[in-house]
């Protein structure tokens, strides 16, 4: 049996920007177009009043990109704004498909992207964890022996009953993080998105997620906190410009640490003699002092 569970060739993702280009996935999308043609044709929508041209142009969120990952790997994907890291792991998710290339998976993938995907809005957090474990394809006990473990992670218990639509950002991403790695896919995949909670359940997803690392399986973790991909991971992929290049964990993390701040102390000082003050008087003119490390 190959050690592989992600393999991937070539890969490219192509998107087009303007309006030369429509697709219509639903009723909803084909409205909305018909609706933009009837202000378009009426002069609507333009400062100049001159109608749309409707010109495009295409840029590459991914260009010929190949990596391969091994079972039980845990992995970082690193890069700035724009590089391309969500577009790779919606591919990887099967949420879009590549434009060229060919990506093979051998396992089951557990998702958590942006907030707003994995669960349907008019379901309670119940259902949606049924449904989550039947899409992995978990037979209905195997989800039960798992549903109090994950509602108590994601600390919902009071709302388990109520559709996820009016949840919370941070109860959301909660519940979606305690679907994700309870239900024991093969690969975990969890982008950014863990920056909505707070600095708790942040620390608590990391424990998660390195005792999901623990138990062989893979993990694929996007931040820009290098210190959290750093404690996690064990190697990482640098994207750049659409690009894939495998990076120096340790020098990449020395090079750009997590990108904050650590507040030490302040202190407050007269703004002409720079001398500390125990108090301040209405319309008195200050200055701060702050001691940081980064």
């Amino acid at each position: 049996m190959s050690n592989i569970a992600i393999r991937v060739d070539d890969l490219s993702k192509q998107y087009t920007i303007g309006l030369a280009q429509r697709r219509h996935d639903t009723l909803r999308d084909q409205i909305m177009d018909s609706l933009r043609s009837i202000f378009r044709s009426n002069g609507h929508g333009s400062t100049s009043g001159r109608k749309c041209s409707g010109a495009s142009t295409t840029i590459w969120a991914l260009k010929n990109i190949s990596f391969e990952i091994k079972h039980g790997e845990v992995v970082g994907i690193i890069g700035r704004n724009g590089a391309g890291k969500s577009t790779l792991l919606k591919i990887l998710s099967r949420i879009t498909d590549p434009t060229t290339g060919r990506v093979e998976i051998y396992g089951r993938v557990g998702s958590l992207l942006e907030v707003g995907t994995g669960f349907h809005g008019e379901l309670t957090g119940r259902e949606n964890i049924y449904l989550n474990g039947a899409i992995l394809g978990m037979r209905r006990g195997e989800i039960e022996n798992k549903f109090d473990q994950i509602v108590a992670f994601a600390e919902v218990e009071k709302f388990i009953d109520t559709p996820v639509k009016r949840y919370s950002s941070g109860m959301y991403v909660r519940l979606a993080f305690a679907v994700a790695a309870h239900l024991e896919p093969e690969l975990l995949i969890v982008d950014e998105v863990l920056s909505v909670g707070d600095a708790a359940f942040q620390r608590k997803c990391l424990g998660k997620m390195s005792d999901v690392a623990r138990e062989g399986r893979t993990v694929l973790f996007v931040s820009h906190n290098m210190l959290a991909v750093k404690h996690l991971c064990g190697r990482a992929l640098l994207l750049e410009g659409g690009s894939c290049n495998s990076t120096s964990l340790g020098e990449r993390t020395d090079r750009e640490g997590d990108q904050r701040l650590k507040f030490l102390a302040y202190q407050l000082l007269d703004s002409c003699r720079n001398e500390a003050l125990a108090s301040v008087s209405a319309g008195q003119d200050l200055s701060i002092a702050f001691r940081y490390e980064s």
